[in-house]
Order: C-alpha cells, then sequence, then structure tokens
C-alpha cells in the first residue's frame, strides 16, 4: 500500500510538473519551434500522457479498495462500476488534454 502511494505522488508530482510547464509556454505568444524542440515538446506530452494515464489507472485501484472495504454485495458491485467509469473518464480526459497539446507543437513548429 504504501509503495502504491508513494508512485502515485511521484506520478502526480511529476504530471504536476509538466503541466505547469505547459501552461506556461503559452501558444499564442509563443515563436516557432525548431524540428528538435518540437520532437522534444512531443516526447515530453507523450510522458505526460503516459503518467496521467498511470494516475488513472492507480486512483482506480485505489477507489476499488476503498469499495472492498466499506461495502458488500451489491452496493460493493456498485461502486466498483462507478469507480471504473471514473478512470475511463479520467484517461479520456487525459486523451483530450494530450490530442491539444499534439496540435499546438504541430502548428508552433517550423
Amino acid at each position: 500500500m504504501k509503495k502504491t502511494l508513494s508512485t502515485l505522488v511521484a506520478i502526480s508530482a511529476a504530471c504536476f510538473g509538466l503541466v505547469a510547464h505547459a501552461q506556461t509556454s503559452d501558444a499564442a505568444s509563443a515563436p516557432a519551434l525548431t524540428k528538435q524542440e518540437a520532437k522534444d515538446a512531443k516526447t515530453q506530452s507523450d510522458a505526460a500522457y503516459k503518467a496521467r494515464k498511470d494516475v488513472a489507472d492507480a486512483n482506480h485501484e485505489l477507489n476499488k479498495g476503498d469499495c472492498e472495504v466499506a461495502a458488500d454485495g451489491s452496493v460493493e458491485r456498485a461502486c466498483k462500476k462507478d469507480a471504473k467509469a471514473v478512470k475511463k473518464q479520467e484517461k479520456a480526459e487525459a486523451k483530450v488534454i494530450h490530442e491539444a497539446e499534439k496540435d499546438a507543437i504541430k502548428s508552433n513548429s517550423k
């Protein structure tokens, strides 16, 4: 449990740092990126996307564990179903963010 929580905290911190960095580089005022800078930005965006998906998976496992501890029977199944829906929503949000970052990189590259 401690290992899962420490991994979750580390991934969350990494995601927050990457998102904060992405927000500081405004697309409207950013000059055109060189080919190498665009490649680096895409690699960073891919890593952030994977980290967001991993955070969603970790949150799902935590929510599922809470369901197993707190509920029984049909309530437990409903709780797990809700946890799975939240995971699916978080992954969809991660994909939307990733696609937007890719489009921004593509539009700003030379």
